[in-house]
């Protein structure tokens, strides 16, 4: 065995003797990612173009996202601070902050058809919250930063790795969920939206539709992480052919997507 191997063998025994005692040393607490969403949200809502409450869009979103959340057992919804807002800006993207506070762009809005569609990126959304997928990817953002050495004096002084105060605001817009998260997200989310009637075909739709948006150019940021395209839409229609339920025909939007309307005359 090399003299690396042996170093490199006899850190991880270390850290797996100290690892089951504080698993969760760099992961924020349910309570944490609360407070981080919450000032993460103030922030969107004072630099973006937010729309009111009795705006169509956002009456629509929320009246989805409640059939979806009470689907949700009350002990998984209850820990977190669920909110559902709408940017005015052509961006096609849709995210979720820590905690509970879930952001669309009218921009993605304005080229789905059916509530459907609206309902498959909400619970993919949602999900991330509820399975804390923001937390995981902060503490091993964390882990790798640190480095191993700083990882186990921390764990040898069993101090906690967390302070809400010490999150820097980039980091609860810009970092990266894994592309496990986000296979997670789309099955958790299939789950969620077909539980609350709506037909999964909408998931499909909805990656066929950004895929087809994106091709040849740079992808959205709702995109820019995510497993690839055609592979996950194989994967969503497999688990539609399996399922043996049968779903109602999926309910038009109030408004017709941009691509369909007609063209101005110049």
């Amino acid at each position: 065995m090399s003299r690396w191997c042996a170093g490199a063998l006899a850190a991880a025994l270390l850290f797996g003797a100290w690892a089951p005692a504080r698993a969760d040393l760099f992961r924020p607490s349910r309570e944490d990612q609360v407070k981080l969403g919450q000032r993460a949200a103030e922030q969107v809502r004072k630099k973006e173009k937010v729309l009111p409450g009795d705006d169509p869009h956002v009456v629509l979103l929320r009246r989805l996202a409640d059939r979806i959340l009470r689907q949700l057992p009350e002990k998984d919804r209850s820990p977190w601070r669920f909110s559902f807002d709408v940017i005015e800006s052509k961006e096609i993207n849709a995210f979720a902050l820590p905690g509970g506070p879930v952001f669309f762009y009218t921009g993605l809005l304005r080229k789905l058809s059916t509530e459907d569609q609206v309902a498959a990126v909400l619970a993919h959304e949602i999900t991330h919250a509820t399975h804390q997928h923001w937390a995981s990817a902060y503490a091993d953002n964390q882990k790798r930063r640190l480095g191993l050495v700083a990882v186990l004096a921390l764990l040898r002084a069993n101090r906690a790795a967390f302070d809400v105060a010490s999150v820097a605001d980039d980091l609860l817009f810009t970092l990266p969920y894994s592309r496990r998260h986000e296979t997670e997200a789309d099955m958790v989310g299939y789950d969620l939206m077909t539980a609350a009637g709506f037909n999964p075909q909408g998931m499909v739709e909805v990656f066929d539709l950004l895929r087809r948006a994106t091709a040849g150019g740079k992808p959205p940021e709702f995109l820019s992480t995510h497993p690839d395209d055609a592979a996950r839409i194989r994967r969503i229609q497999d688990r539609i052919a399996r399922d043996r339920r049968s779903f109602p025909a999926q309910t038009p939007l109030p408004w017709q997507p941009e691509e369909l309307k007609p063209k101005s005359a110049k």
